[in-house]
């Protein structure tokens, strides 16, 4: 390069770094819009919500992982007293492997930090696809399940 495009390119870099010094600081870039064809998720918010908080153990097809974690697709506790179910999953399985239908001594988490309606959402959800249709929860049943909380 010679040094004319040299001299050229170095006072366009100059200028740029004076004008930013003393004057006006940059315009901030504008961001993209999305893309116009970006999935929106469109899954029912129990079965998003049940994909984020209870997949991993249990799995798409309810049959929970072998040898580690149980399934629940056509569990007693999926299929029973909607109250009893929001109560077990609130208190990880009540803390005790006795209580659960399986040998399996992985204990699952208490879920009590999850809010009425979106725990109220995973457990119809979980209901309506591994407990034969079972009937839906809404959020005043979890409310009622959680003032039985010790």
């Amino acid at each position: 390069m010679s040094a004319r495009p040299q001299r050229a390119v170095l006072a366009v870099l100059l200028s740029s770094a004076c004008a930013t010094a003393g004057g006006d600081p940059p315009a901030a870039p504008v961001p993209a819009p999305p893309a116009a064809n970006a999935p929106l998720d469109s899954r029912p918010a129990g079965q998003r919500l049940y994909g984020k908080h209870c997949l991993p153990c249990h799995q798409a097809d309810g049959g929970g992982v072998p040898d580690m974690q149980p399934a629940i697709a056509g569990g007693t506790w999926v299929k029973g007293d909607p109250q009893a179910l929001a109560l077990f999953v609130m208190t990880g399985g009540f803390g005790s492997a006795d209580r659960k239908e399986s040998t399996l001594g992985n204990v699952m988490p208490e879920f009590k930090q999850l809010p009425d309606a979106e725990l109220a959402e995973i457990l119809t959800y979980i209901r309506a696809k591994f407990g034969g249709g079972a009937s839906p929860l809404s959020a005043a049943d979890v409310a009622a399940a959680r003032a039985k909380l010790p």
